[in-house]
Parts: structure tokens; sequence; C-alpha cells
């Protein structure tokens, strides 16, 4: 399933769908910039991708196989492109991060853009351009900045989240730590390592196409691409921070529950200390005295028993409350 969008000097933009007869006779029309977009691609694209623009087979292998790692790769008729979304997720009261990858194939008049789920950043740049934004008069490569700066601008809010999560986490863990604040760091920890291993290759990216050395960029845009690395570096001292905290938690969680086990110990050192010299005394005598009532008594053996289960009911009640069990 594809959409597209022609843009021509004479003619304005067209968001009437293209055959590949079309497309290809809108690249060979230099004052033409064409954007394809590609969700969830079938064979009917890759023969459009093929034929028309000429796209490389270990291309389509990219478009078609999940990438782990952003990456920039130069072509003689266009240049590949991958990039990451970032959107938070709930899954059993935990949030999480889901990430989508999205591929870019630059020309020089078009732009083929790839992706398996619903993009918002695609979804916002469709729709100024039928409010005639100026997005894609711009160039294919100007087209290629807005559509990756939409991508990178939607990173703060899910980091912002991100990072109060993780500020939530270091409060509880101060106050009232539990098995369930281990789970969150646990969590938390995973998600850091996919955001360094996402966020800082693509800032290396954007810091290749600012450097202007490729031909499918003009001078003139490439200097775009550094506001969108500027972005990138300032997502990723956040997250490196939260990554910081987050290390000193694993810490300071051991550290916590070690000194709440020390004040256990230390009262049930006190519990023991004091029954002591009183089991002692017990045991030294065997509790067999003449004149004992409750040897002669008919319930004294229940009686005892009973007294027995409401002690160890009670201790067990008592270490619940205190949160020592």
């Amino acid at each position: 399933m594809y959409e597209t969008f022609l843009y021509n000097p004479q003619t304005g933009i067209k968001f009437d769908k293209l055959d590949s007869i079309q497309m290809q006779e809108a690249i060979k029309d230099p004052s033409s910039i064409l954007w394809l977009d590609i969700q969830d691609i079938d064979d009917n694209d890759i023969d459009i991708l093929t034929g028309v623009f000429n796209i490389h087979p270990l291309t389509i292998e990219d478009f078609i196989m999940v990438n782990a790692r952003p990456k920039v790769e130069n072509f003689k008729d266009y240049l590949f492109l991958i990039m990451f979304s970032l959107e938070c997720s709930k899954n059993n009261c935990d949030k999480k991060i889901k990430m989508g990858e999205m591929d870019f194939c630059l020309g020089k008049n078009f732009l083929v853009t790839s992706h398996n789920d619903i993009m918002p950043a695609l979804a916002i740049n469709k729709e100024r351009l039928r409010k005639d934004s100026p997005i894609i008069k711009n160039g294919a490569d100007f087209l290629l900045y807005a559509l990756t700066d939409s991508l990178v601008d939607s990173y703060f809010p899910v980091i912002h989240d991100f990072d109060d999560s993780v500020d939530q986490m270091s409060d509880e863990l101060f106050k009232d730590p539990t098995n369930n604040t281990l789970k969150k760091i646990y969590i938390l920890k995973n998600e850091i390592i996919h955001l360094r291993r996402t966020i800082g290759p693509q800032a290396d990216v954007m810091s290749l196409l600012a450097r202007g050395d490729y031909s499918q960029i003009t001078p003139a845009n490439s200097i775009y691409f550094r506001n969108i690395y500027d972005s990138l570096i300032r997502i990723n001292d956040i997250v490196g921070t939260s990554r910081d905290i987050i290390t000193g938690a694993m810490e300071a969680y051991v550290s916590v529950v070690s000194n709440r086990l020390n004040e256990i110990m230390k009262t049930l050192t006190v519990i023991t200390t004091i029954m002591m010299p009183l089991t002692l005394i017990a045991s030294i005598y065997g509790m067999n005295f003449k004149h004992m009532p409750e040897l002669e008594h008919k319930f004294g053996y229940p009686a005892v028993i009973l007294t027995m289960s409401l002690i160890t009911i009670s201790m067990l009640i008592y270490f619940k409350r205190r949160k020592w069990l």
C-alpha cells in the first residue's frame, strides 16, 4: 500500500495515486519532485522500487528486514537512510518505549519512505502538504529534513515521560522500596539501553548529512540537518543523565535493602537475647514442678496450644505490618 505526492512548479501539488509509468515519467522531469510513501511493503511495491527508482537489491532487503541500528549508505542514484520513531505504550501498568523503523531513499528529485507502523511524523507532513506547505517545493532533500525533523521532535515528549518515570522511581526508592521497585529499575535499565543504541547512532547519521558530503543534499539545505543533530545531542544528554540515575539506583536499592535488613536483625536479636535466659531456666528445670496448677487442668494442653498459635499469628501480623515479610 502506498501514497504519492507529486509537485511541479507549473501544476502545483498532486495527491492522486500514481502508477509505475506515471512515477517513471515524473522522476524524468528534473523540475518535478515525487514523494512515494510505502506502508507494509509487498511484491508490487518492490517491483516499483526496482523498476522505477532503480533501488539496489541490498536496499530492498533492508526495506523488508527489520534493522537494529540507524545508518546511512550512499548509492549511485540515491541516498539510503534508516531512522527510528519512539512511542510510549502501556503494558501491565508499566510504561514501555516502542520503536518503529522508517527507511528513506533520497534521489535528486524523489524521496521514498517505507515503514510498517503508522508514523505520526509522516501524517503531520502529509497534512502540511494538503495545506500547500512549501516543504516539498524546496527540494526532495528539504522534504527529507522536514520528515526527520518531525520524527525527532516527537522524541521529546517520550523522553520527558521516561525522565519523569526515572524521577518517580528514585522517589519511591528512598521512601518505601519494594520488589516492585526493583522490577521498575530493571525495566528502565533495559529501556535506557535501547535508547542509547538508537539515539546515539542517529546523531552520527545526522552529523554526516549536515556535513554536505552527499550530492543528493544541496549545500543550502544541509545546514538544516544541523538542527536535527543538535536536538539529538540534547536528547542524548537527557538519556545519559537518566542512565546515570538508574545505575546509581541499582546500588542504592541494595544499600537501602541491606540497611533495612540490619534494622530487622537488630530487633530480632534484642528479642532473642531477652528470651535466652528464660529459655535456659525453663530448659534446666524442665517446668516439671510439683505444684503447677496447669498440670492437672482439664483444658491445660489445648489452652497452651492455642496460646502458642495466637503468639505465632500475632508475631506474623506484626512482622507484616513492619514490612519485614
